[in-house]
């Protein structure tokens, strides 16, 4: 059984007036949504179980994947009354059932082959070298590996790439996100995979050089309503 987290819980507060209408995994993309797009590329790529969490628009959320989930995926839902955060989502996924192969944001359009990510070594990260630094954030990486966060606003750094909110957690990081002691809620890559390495694990950077784009604005909705039209 090859399971993955969908992180789909997000207010959507960047979406603007979209957000009235919408939660950022049901918001309209060209004819499909995010969860549209994701749920039928992540059974194709050997995913038998996707938990998905519920915070904002629970129902609608919840209609999306039920309606785009393609035969013999296995559908598990996490409602979040407050929100737990990136890492307490995977620390619920890991109580309840196991550690997830893949984790998934809910906001992702990609070409990736997904079984690509889902046959790396674990733990690994799906890393995007075309998109922009300094809009997103990202890593830098060595041979192969991840070495340094680098924070939104950082200029051009050789050897880099936009984290695309895809990776394969390991125990290490759901330990330390255990032992978190933040007053906000855990984050998967703060308060897990970073202590980690600085524990010595080492994070496999995977470099997907295709294409990758994401939709928390409603411009870069339309970025990625062009972006897809395009990939076909």
């Amino acid at each position: 059984m090859k399971s993955a987290l969908v992180l789909a819980a997000g207010k959507a507060t960047r979406l603007g007036e979209m957000r009235e209408q919408w939660a950022k995994a049901c918001v309209p993309v060209g004819d499909t949504t995010p969860l549209g797009f994701l749920l039928p590329r992540l059974h194709a790529a050997g995913i038998n179980r996707v938990w998905i969490n519920l915070h904002f628009r629970p129902h609608q959320v919840r209609r999306e994947a039920e309606r785009c989930a393609p035969p013999g995926l296995e559908l598990k839902f996490i409602e979040e009354e407050t929100l737990l955060g990136t890492g307490g989502t995977l620390i619920a996924v890991d109580e309840r059932d196991c550690l997830p192969d893949l984790v998934v944001n809910a906001k992702v359009f990609t070409d990736l082959d997904f079984a690509t990510a889902l046959n790396a070594p674990a733990p690994c990260v799906v890393l995007h070298p075309h998109s922009d630094l300094s809009l997103f954030g990202g890593f830098s990486y060595a041979h192969g590996e991840l070495c340094e966060l680098l924070a939104r606003g950082t200029s051009a750094v050789e050897k880099s790439g936009v984290f695309t909110g895809i990776c394969r957690p390991s125990p290490l990081w759901v330990e330390h996100l255990r032992q978190a002691t933040n007053q906000s809620p855990p984050c998967l890559v703060r308060d897990g995979m970073l202590p980690a390495i600085r524990d010595g694990e080492k994070v496999r950077a995977l470099i997907h050089h295709g294409q990758w784009c994401e939709v928390s604005t409603p411009e870069r909705i339309e970025v990625a309503r062009r972006s897809i039209a395009s990939w076909s």
